[in-house]
């Protein structure tokens, strides 16, 4: 079994074009990065009333600068991480495949109701990409050298705050 990696990112601030949080495979890397599932949570505590933003899910091609995030091993015993496979947000990226694009809310979840942004809290609904878990005929996103893996911020708000988070093995 590959050595499973899960990169987090908490209270990551929206802005218009952001890197919200990426995975890269730096070139000259020797090992394949696949992403298998990412996730959005809308833990944000802070009022905010009617803001409505579009997000992308995206390969890129190039990450450089930005906040460092440190990927967590699943098993304690994995080997570490290769050097050439970075995460991070807010970095300088260029992208190139778009594989989804959604709305997603801003508000702040209510301690009473079911508004949208109490369903972007739980699991299930916070989960925005699924590569076929179970079923072998599914590929997750495969990240070759030179090549990553962001939710990027595509909307326009630059309200607001959410918890992002990216699971990936490395072979």
């Amino acid at each position: 079994m590959a050595a499973t990696w899960r990169a987090t990112a908490a209270a990551v601030t929206f802005a218009s074009g952001k890197d919200m949080l990426d995975v890269f495979n730096s070139s000259g890397s020797a090992v394949i990065v696949r992403v298998y599932r990412a996730y959005q949570f809308n833990n944000t505590t802070a009022a905010i009333t009617g803001v409505l933003t579009t997000m992308e899910i995206d390969r890129t091609t190039s990450a450089s600068a930005g906040t460092t995030v440190t990927p967590v091993a699943h098993d304690t015993s994995s080997t570490a991480l290769p050097a050439n496979v970075t995460a991070g947000h807010n970095r300088t990226l260029v992208r190139s495949d778009v594989f989804r694009r959604y709305l997603w809310t801003n508000e702040e979840p209510v301690v009473a109701g079911t508004t949208l942004a109490n369903w972007e809290v739980l699991i299930p609904f916070a989960e925005v990409w699924l590569s076929g878990y179970g079923d072998s005929n599914i590929e997750p996103i495969v990240c070759r050298a030179a090549q990553g893996f962001v939710l990027w911020h595509s909307g326009a708000t630059a309200v607001g705050s959410n918890d992002f988070e990216i699971e990936f093995t490395n072979t």
